[in-house]
């Protein structure tokens, strides 16, 4: 896969792809794709749904474009290079299924190199933005998943909910059984009744070891 110098294909897109359920969706939506890593496990994992992956970034785009052209599901994969924010207001496509590895970080100081800010920094997409483009382009029974650093899960949450998106499966995940819980990967619906909460481990006692639970879920992405 290319991989742009600003963009890394990092252990939470990783997750977030294996994690997502793609059982029923005829159409999927990756928002801020970057290399397109999440776009392609999609692919992998659903055979038929048809995939929409966009991102402002050009180093981004390029990548993406290369990695899609060089997969067994080019075809089913679209590329565009745009903001969220505008495609919500454009598109007349309505998802099954939305998928966003965002960017994190609201309190840093925005980084020198543009591309990297762009990706780890909320000043071009915030929650309040992108959860509000989740639910223009959810089809009603639809599905957002996202993996967020765990402390900003009350603030997500918190704008979710007042557009009547709710997390039904929640997964904390921690690096290993000594360090406390980093990351939250979260299912949405709309008004959804019922949740079902657990937590992965990603490395045992040993580092580089890795647990039985992260190695089932990653196993169909790894040699």
């Amino acid at each position: 896969m290319q991989n742009h110098a600003a963009m890394r294909v990092g252990t939470d897109g990783v997750m977030l792809g294996a994690w997502t359920d793609v059982g029923r969706a005829s159409r999927i939506l990756d928002i801020g794709t970057g290399t397109g890593l999440i776009a392609l496990m999609l692919a992998q994992r659903n055979k038929t749904a048809q995939i929409d992956a966009i991102d402002i970034e050009t180093g981004a785009v390029t990548d993406t474009s290369f990695n899609f052209e060089n997969s067994p599901w080019k075809k089913r994969l679209h590329l565009k290079q745009i903001s969220a924010q505008d495609f919500a207001t454009t598109s007349i496509a309505k998802y099954d299924l939305i998928v966003c590895n965002p960017p994190f970080f609201n309190n840093s100081l925005p980084s020198q190199q543009q591309s990297k800010t762009l990706a780890r920094h909320t000043s071009k997409l915030t929650f309040k933005e992108l959860v509000l483009a989740a639910s223009k382009l959810l089809k009603p029974e639809g599905r957002f998943c996202v993996v967020l650093p765990v402390e900003s899960e009350k603030q997500f949450r918190s704008e979710a909910a007042l557009l009547r998106l709710l997390p039904y499966r929640i997964t904390r995940v921690r690096s290993n059984p000594f360090k406390p819980v980093k990351r939250i990967i979260m299912a949405f619906a709309f008004e959804a009744t019922s949740i079902s909460e657990n937590e992965l481990t990603i490395e045992d006692e040993t580092r580089h070891v890795y647990t039985k639970a992260f190695q089932e879920l990653v196993d169909a992405f790894y040699l």
